[in-house]
């Protein structure tokens, strides 16, 4: 499972990329065996003005396909761990719908119907 970040605003620190790793890591610790790559995106959408303006993007490329899941929030450390706990449910649901399962219907023959 390799991660690759990208900050377009000068946003991640190191701090801030060992938080990114370990939620994510955490969350879909469950699926790395499935995973491909996992790219986060961090951008400030306001610039220095403030408010609800930071934003994380998530894409995960799977064996099956690929999930993005965005975040806004105004601190972004809260961004972070929301969009990481999304992903795990998007990726849970994306892999449960690729699933295909064989659904036959066995003819046993009933007593009566052997006579």
């Amino acid at each position: 499972m390799t991660i690759s970040y990208t900050d377009r605003n000068g946003l991640l620190n190191f701090r801030l990329k060992q938080l990114c790793k370990r939620r994510l890591e955490y969350a879909l610790s469950r699926f790395q065996n499935r995973i491909r790559s996992i790219d986060l995106c961090v951008s400030d959408l306001n610039g220095p003005r403030g408010g609800i303006d930071k934003a994380c993007r998530v894409r995960i490329v799977h064996e099956k396909g690929s999930v993005i899941v965005n975040q806004k929030s105004e601190d972004l450390t809260v961004c972070i761990s929301r969009v990481a706990e999304k992903a795990a449910r998007a990726l849970s649901r994306s892999l449960g719908r690729s699933l295909k399962f064989r659904r036959e219907r066995l003819n046993i023959p009933l007593d009566n119907e052997m006579e």
